[in-house]
């Protein structure tokens, strides 16, 4: 069986420590947290590549004393990396806690968040799977979501959601009997990295590493057989929603390919700005409904003191020897793979166009490559018939190296001489023809080429050190004078920056360009000192001066906005309500094309729309397509209009066009595959709501 992604813990730990302080090693902050969840990429990066590189999400625990003992640890292992003692060492490090999952009641708390049928989870665990979801759903924003943002998403039920169906497959598996066997636990060992040794299973490496973290071999297996018994359950489950009939495959073919065609009519806001009446009475009554939305942004007057990488880098010299010491350490990193340039002309047809269009294109494409194989002067017929934003330079893409381009494209270019010209190829854009102008061997950097680049990348290295120490100096003669002021007092040297009032929207140049530095800035109180802020330009020290809360504005001074946005709101219910009455007047009888006629209105035809019809392919909108799908002969016009953007249409039905897989068609397989997998989600999900409504789940009242 495939082993379920598990939380492995790097370890420099006493055990008279409180597990519940703990200093998050890995993510370049001095932050204090309860056992939290990193990347293990993050950390790997950050421990200097020394660890092996791991996959899954990691746990991480380290020792609460000063930072620089685990920076001198660290560069110990380091220096001793080829040491087999040192290896031996860091095995141990990485199988600690290697199966502490959540489900395993391996907690310290007496009390539990969750308890399903008696199984409890307990607060640790929760706090585990909540970080670990945070994190994800961080990440797929650019890794800056706070945490009320995050509730707003229902992520602390989804995890609650998540912990009770886990809980519930495991009951449910053993309930029907499903175990987990010894030669699987078995094999599942074997195949572990951790206790492997010149590429094959070492059962001596194995009971080493186990005794060395106080681990029965039992008890370790139990783990595994726990963990699996949850996908062992949802294995099982979707055997019995494998069989899919022939009659099914067709019929989601022809719903997945059905095409309708709908008459409609836009009705736009704009042409009822003008209509929208504003007076003093109305304006000053719906100010006081919506005056929340015009409160002004918060704003700060800051001292602060910055030491960018940028500047500090400026002042640091590096020496020759340096240079040369890095360019030789590095010599692969400054090979220069082979190029290529080359010119093309595409004739655009994409995946979803029809096959008409494809035959148009690819017809055209090899009247074009004839003329380009006769002598034509490329450069003149890509800008004559090319449909690539290219065509403006004569089609001319470049250098570029292998990887760069997609498949076909690139395996026409690489098997090319310069001067030639290619046959057509067909790639997801269309037909390309093609023709190779140069290509540049694969070369190695010589170091006076590299030199400015390596000057750079050592710069960085030893600016952000030096700006740390810079900064960190200079936190600490602060809380030494007892003020930001006698420290400056004190050091004239050093640049204290000092703003009037601003708000997040127009910072100064240095905290706004940093979403670290402003964001920190922000948190902070009136009459407030920072703490040594690290951004992802360099480190900041804030001393809020003062702070204005938000406020509300007075009537008179945002009146021109205020009648702005009520004209907006206005003209949108005319357009709604226009939309409405032409949609009353067609239901009543009248003629979809006599009463836009009356009203002043265009009447456009949408042609054959597929479902999944990508927005801008046609005038009718992508978002009405779904509701528009409902209409039939029977039951020509939706129940309200329907709005895109700010705009409303009016539409009516007009045809539809239902085809018929082919015969010994390709896409079969898809099709059952797909019809599978959805009746083995559908079957998973009624067996997990059918064990849950017999279940006894408790939550604590905290969550």
């Amino acid at each position: 069986m495939q082993l379920k992604q598990h939380l492995v813990a790097y370890v420099f730990q006493e055990p008279s420590m409180d597990p519940t302080q703990r200093i998050f090693p890995c993510s370049g902050e001095e932050e204090r947290v309860n056992r939290s969840v990193v990347e293990p990429a993050a950390c790997n990066a950050r421990v200097g590549g020394f660890f092996p590189p791991l996959t899954g999400t990691f746990k991480v625990f380290v020792n609460p004393k000063p930072i620089l003992y685990i920076i001198f640890m660290l560069q110990i292992l380091r220096r001793k990396a080829q040491s087999p003692f040192i290896q031996v060492i860091v095995v141990i490090i990485a199988l600690v806690f290697i199966f502490w999952g959540v489900g395993t009641n391996i907690g310290t708390s007496n009390q539990s968040a969750i308890a399903v049928n008696g199984e409890e989870i307990s607060f640790q665990q929760f706090q585990q799977a909540y970080d670990l979801a945070y994190q994800q759903l961080s990440n797929q924003f650019g890794g800056n979501v706070p945490k009320g943002l995050a509730e707003s998403f229902g992520l602390k039920q989804q995890v609650i959601n998540q912990i009770i169906q886990t809980a519930l497959l495991r009951q449910g598996a053993t309930a029907m009997g499903i175990e987990v066997s010894g030669d699987e636990i078995r094999s599942l060992i074997q195949t572990m990295p951790q206790f492997q040794a010149q590429g094959a299973f070492d059962i001596e490496r194995y009971k080493t590493i186990l005794a060395a973290n106080k681990m029965a071999p039992t008890k370790f297996e139990q783990s595994i057989r726990f963990d699996q018994l949850s996908e062992a359950a949802v294995r099982e489950i979707g055997r019995f929603g494998t069989v899919t009939t022939e009659y099914e495959i067709e019929e989601m073919y022809s719903q997945q390919n059905e095409k309708i065609a709908v008459k409609y009519t836009r009705i736009s806001p704009t042409d009822f700005v003008e209509r929208a009446v504003v007076d003093d009475a109305a304006l000053t009554a719906w100010f006081e409904t919506v005056k929340d939305k015009y409160k002004t942004e918060p704003q700060l007057k800051l001292k602060y003191l910055i030491f960018t990488f940028a500047e500090v880098g400026d002042k640091v010299a590096i020496d020759q020897p340096k240079i040369e010491e890095y360019y030789k350490s590095n010599l692969k990193t400054f090979k220069l793979p082979e190029q290529r340039r080359a010119r093309h002309i595409l004739l655009k047809a994409g995946d979803k166009d029809s096959e008409e269009l494809h035959k148009e294109k690819a017809a055209q494409a090899a009247l074009v490559q004839k003329l380009a194989k006769d002598g034509g002067d490329f450069s003149a017929l890509a800008r004559q018939y090319s449909e690539d934003t290219s065509k403006a330079n004569g089609g001319d893409l470049g250098f570029f190296q292998a990887g760069q381009m997609v498949p076909a494209f690139e395996q026409a270019v690489f098997t090319m001489q310069p001067g030639a010209t290619s046959d057509v190829v067909k790639t997801q854009f269309g037909y390309h023809i093609i023709r190779l102008e140069e290509i540049k061997p694969t070369t190695t950097q010589t170091l006076a080429e590299a030199t400015s680049q390596i000057a750079g990348i050592l710069q960085r290295k030893e600016a952000e050190s030096l700006a740390f120490q810079l900064a960190n100096d200079a936190y600490e003669g602060i809380i030494s004078g007892g003020s930001l002021n006698k420290f400056s007092e004190s050091r004239p040297d050093i640049v204290v920056h000092q703003t009037d009032f601003f708000a997040k929207s127009n910072a100064p140049a240095g905290l706004k360009n940093d979403p670290q530095f402003l964001e920190k800035t922000f948190d902070l109180n009136e009459g407030e000192l920072s703490s040594l802020i690290k951004g992802q330009s360099g480190y900041l020290i804030v001393f809020a001066e003062n702070k204005k809360e938000p406020e509300f504005p007075e009537f008179a001074a945002v009146r021109a906005t205020l009648e702005k946005d009520y004209r907006k709101i206005k003209s949108l219910e005319l357009a709604e309500a226009a939309a409405g009455d032409v949609l009353s007047s067609v239901k009543a009888g009248k003629t979809f094309d006599s009463v836009a006629q009356e009203k002043g209105l265009t009447v456009k035809e949408s042609g054959l729309l597929s479902q999944n019809t990508p927005e801008g392919k046609s005038d009718f909108p992508a978002p009405l397509l779904q509701t528009a799908f409902l209409l039939s002969t029977a039951s020509p016009l939706p129940a309200t209009p329907g709005r895109a953007g700010d705009d409303f249409y009016v539409y009516t039905f007009l045809t539809r066009e239902i085809p018929k897989m082919p015969e010994n068609s390709a896409e079969t397989k898809k099709y059952r595959d797909s019809l599978q997998r959805l009746k083995q989600q559908q079957l998973l999900a009624a067996w997990l709501r059918h064990l849950e409504t017999g279940a006894k789940i408790t939550k604590h009242p905290s969550l």
